[in-house]
This record gives structure tokens, sequence and C-alpha cells, in this order.
């Protein structure tokens, strides 16, 4: 076992005491914890315990572990996720399962207790604030805004004899804390991304690591990109080595990325301050690429992409488009089916499936008669309610006509909501003589002006907008346009191009990967600190094997970490026609 692992891996693997592991991106830390793992279940009657974030992770890492240890070791043996585990010391012998309330269940309920406290806001947005309350150990002040509602959510659960997710880990913790409920026996624990853990999560770990367990945990600060759960980051490792006078192990040997890549990375995330200082070698060596380009707009810049790696993975090469959020996707995807580009949208909502993007297709379809229902989904976008349009239906039949205001105000529209109906069918066969006269351009602009009239939301207004760039950069009637864009060329298929946002990179790797709207006011987000967002750039950059391109538009100065990063511009500005 110990020959397949470079002296740093080897180390960790042979420590008997606590340990914190420093793993860079692409060291092996799985192989390493897996290793670790099966030397340990050679020694007879030792229990050896594996925690890891995702059930997914869990069950690699546990068929990893048997595969090398071989399976009549699997008793003692015990993987899982923190609330996995956590749920099996609540459970009590002989006694029914707890009851975790859904996320449907969660709503619910947090739907009528806002309603009994008259909170107001959608019962989605206060769910961060519960859950941040709860990693804090229920600690809040009962009197606040965010206090009262925990307390009612709390009491709510309790009636219904109900917990939820993240109870479980809390009152596991909380059970050991006053001697109910007995750590896990373990004789060594080894914990997986533990630079992710939040307080609540650092606090298992730590009850059992005072119960006798010793402790490996395996994690990279300069990867800790989930400030906003709570994660400890930085100040968890350091914490950890002090209070447990834990080793530090840095596992500097990355085998992912070319040494030209690891480089770039490297003089970025060097400008964070609060960090374990490390060296970083790449073991692959010289050979990667590493460039940097400005665009005219994203178009322009999703235009240069897609042609830049399409050959790439025309020759059986994995290719990835990362963005800083969800939105910066769109112009991609529409691009991509543009192209004719098999693509994996992996991280968000594809434009063309959402409420608007449907809307605005089906609407199309009517314009050019293609299809004769759907009206209804239209007007109500405007403004009219059911029982309004069943007033519609009874007097004019299925197909809905023209009208004086006054008899749609006598069929009890209001008279505002009368005179939109008015100027919509009136807008209606004006973009059918268009459509007629093959103006389509006109007609599809009339149509998008008109479905933003009637939007407020910045969600609705993007994916109208997404919609409409996809629509005019293709050619032909409407039907032909839409036939084309409701290909199922968006499949998780190998061979496909990966979209997805930097956040959901992480754990992954791509042969080339593209980095679209590397920019202020993109990355950094002023939402977040900058050393977080450098982290996250970071994890970004060293998702690519051989090759990273770094892009931007001409919209704004190209992002600090693209400065950082000390890469020439290799790729002319495009200038737009």
């Amino acid at each position: 076992m110990l020959d397949e692992l470079n002296p740093q891996q080897r180390e960790v693997a042979q420590l008997r005491q606590n340990c914190v592991a420093i793993a860079c991106p692409g060291a092996g830390k799985t192989k390493t914890i897996a290793t670790k793992a099966a030397l340990l279940l050679q020694e007879d009657a030792v229990i050896v315990g594996a925690v890891t974030f995702s059930k997914d992770a869990a069950l690699e890492l546990r068929e990893r572990i048997l595969a090398t240890a071989g399976k009549a070791v699997k008793k003692r043996l015990i993987a899982g996720t923190f609330h996995s585990l956590a749920y099996k010391q609540l459970q009590r012998p002989g006694s029914r399962p707890l009851d975790i309330a859904s996320d449907g269940d969660r709503l619910g309920l947090l739907i009528r207790v806002m309603q009994e406290i008259g909170r107001e806001g959608k019962a989605e947005d206060v769910i961060p604030a519960i859950e941040k309350i709860k990693t804090n150990f229920g600690k809040v002040d009962p009197h606040s805004e965010d206090g009262q509602l925990y307390v009612a959510y709390q009491d709510a659960l309790a009636r219904n004899g109900k917990i939820d997710f993240q109870d479980m880990l809390r009152l596991a913790v909380e059970g050991m804390e006053n001697g109910t409920i007995l750590p896990y026996p373990f004789a060594y624990l080894l914990v997986d991304e533990f630079q992710d853990t939040d307080p609540l999560q650092y606090r298992w770990i730590e009850l059992h690591a005072k119960a006798g367990s010793i402790v490996t945990v395996v994690g990279d600060d300069d990867q800790s990109i989930y400030a906003f759960r709570e994660a400890l980051g930085y100040r968890g490792m350091e914490a950890f080595i002090k209070q447990f006078d834990a080793k530090p192990v840095v596992l500097g040997s990355n085998y992912r990325c070319r040494s030209e890549i690891l480089a770039a990375a490297d003089r970025v995330i060097r400008n964070n301050a609060d960090r374990i200082a490390k060296v970083l070698r790449a073991e692959k060596g010289v050979g990667g690429t590493v460039a940097a380009s400005r665009h005219a707009d994203e178009y322009a810049e999703a235009v240069a992409a897609v042609e830049v790696l399409g050959p790439l993975m025309a020759k059986g090469d994995s290719c990835a488009i990362l963005a800083r959020t969800n939105r910066i996707l769109d112009p991609l995807e529409a691009v991509c089916r543009s192209h004719g580009v098999k693509y994996y949208r992996a991280s968000g909502a594809s434009v063309l499936s959402r409420p608007e993007g449907a809307l605005m297709c089906n609407l199309l379809e009517i314009v050019e008669r293609v299809k004769d229902t759907g009206l209804d989904s239209v007007l109500a976008h405007l403004g009219l309610h059911a029982e309004q349009l069943r007033a519609l239906h009874s007097c004019m039949g299925a197909e809905l006509q023209q009208k004086g205001k006054a008899e749609l105000v006598e069929l009890g529209l209001p008279e505002e909501v009368a005179t939109n109906y008015r100027e919509f069918m009136k807008r209606l066969a004006e973009w059918r003589g268009l459509c007629d006269r093959k103006f389509y351009s006109l007609t599809l602009s009339g149509v998008s002006e008109w479905m933003l009239k009637y939007t407020k939301k910045e969600t609705a207004i993007r994916t109208i907008q997404a919609t409409y760039d996809v629509l005019s950069r293709l050619s032909g009637t409407f039907a032909d346009r839409l036939h084309f864009m409701r290909q199922d060329n968006n499949q998780p298929t190998p061979g496909a191009l990966i979209l997805t946002t930097m956040h959901s990179s992480k754990g992954l790797e791509w042969d080339h990967v593209w980095i679209a709207r590397s920019e202020e006011t993109i990355v950094p987000d002023a939402k977040s600190t900058e050393p977080e967002e450098r982290r996250l750039f970071y994890v970004a950059m060293t998702r690519a094997r051989e090759s990273l391109m770094i892009s931007g538009t001409a919209k704004n100065f190209a992002s600090r970490f693209a400065t950082e990063a000390q890469i020439e511009s290799t790729v002319k500005l495009s200038v737009a026609a």
C-alpha cells in the first residue's frame, strides 16, 4: 500500500497521532485517506471512522477502503456523512425511526409560522437564517426577529413530531455534551474536506477527539469557498492544530495541472494573507497552455470559447466553461445552441426551461399560426385573471377576438385590463402581418419588447432577454428556430461541453477550462469577501489539466485575480461588426 504513496502521503498514512493533512488541488487526498484507513484496519479490533460531506463521497471512500483492506474488515469501518452518522446516534434500539421533515414539510411549516407571527416575505428566504442559528448550536436572542421565527418554527416541528435535517447533528452534539449520547468508539477518525466544516461539525469532531479518537483531518484552506455556510476554513484548521497538538503535513504534489497552470494559480492565491504556507509542485511537468483574452461583449466571448474548445472536444478531450454565477451561463448556452454544440448545463436551470422563456416561444408560435392554443397563458402574463379569461371565452368562444373597450368592461374587465387586452390584440395582428411578410427580426423585437413591458422580476427579465438572444442568432421561420432550439443537445453525455459555476466545479477536473467574464464587478463579487473570492478563482483555475483560458469583455476592467495571475493576453480583443 505504502509503495504507491509519495513521501508526504506516506507520512500521513503512517502517523498515529492527531494530524492535519493540508492537501493542495489534485494531491491525491482520497487515495491517502483510503490507504491510511486500510492500514489501520489491519490492526485487530480497531474501529475506524471516515466522515465526508456528501453521500456519494462517503460511498466512494468506503468502497476504496474495502477494495484495499478487504471485505472482512467492513464491520469495523464506519463511514458516512456527518448527518448520517449523527442520525444513527439519535436512534434508540427498538424505537420507531425519527420523522425527518422533508423540504416540503419545512416550507409548509415555515409558511404557517410566518403567518402566525406576522413575518413578511417568502419562506424560502428565511431558511438560511434558520440554518445559521442551528449551526450556532441554536443560540439566538429569542426576542429578535430571527429568534422569534426560530422558536416558533422549532415549536411547530415538535408539535408535529418532526426534526429537520439540521437538527440531526445539533441534537447529536447536544446529547454527547450532556452525556445522554455516547460518541462512536472510533480508535481513529478520518475527516475529508475539513476546511468546509462549520462550528457544529467541528464540535462533533472535537467531542470524538476528547473521547479518545485519534483524528486525521484532510483539507485545503486555500479551497475553502463556503464561508456563506459558516465554513471555518483556515481558522478551523489552525484551531485544530493548536487544540489537539496535531501535526501539520503539507501534501504539495499536484498530479492534475501542468506547471504553467499551477504556477499561475499559485501567483493568485499567495495574495491571501490568512493561509497555511505551502509549496506546490506540478508532478506532470511543463507543456500546458495559459492565456487571457478580451472580447467586445459576452456573446463574442461565448463564440470565441466555443470555437476554441470545439476542436479540442472533437479530439476527445474534456472541456468546461466556468462562470461566477448562473446568469453568466445564459449567453454561453445560447451560443452552444446556435452553433449546434453538444453541451451540458451542470449548474442552474436552462434558459429554455424557465417559464418566461417557454411563454415567449409559445407566443411566437401563436404569432406564426403554428399553434392556436396557449393564448390564455400569454394574456395571464399581462394581468388577466382566470375568471376574466372565462368571461372572454363565454362571450367569444375558443378563439379570442378584438373587442371594444366598453364591451370588455361590461364583461367584467377593469378598464386598465381592458386597455391592455385591446393593445395586445392589436399588436398580435401587427406581428402576424410582419411575420407573413417574413420580417422575423421586427416581429421578434416586438414580442420581446411586449413581454418585457409586463415583467418586473430581474430573473424573468434576464430570461426573456436571453431567449431573444438565442432566437435572434438563428435563421429561418420561428418554427424552424424553435425546432432547432428544442433539440435535446443538453445532455450529461461523454463529449459534451460542460457549463457550470465556479462553486459547482469544486472536486471536478477537465483537460481544458475556460473561465468566462473574469472582470471586476463580476469576480470578486461585492457580496463576498475578497479572500473568499480569490479562493474561488483559485479553485476554478486548478480544475484545468492541460490548458486554461481566462477571458472577459470590454465592459469592465480585467478582474484583479486575472491580473495577479500575470498571464499575457494572447488573443486580440474581438470587435463587434
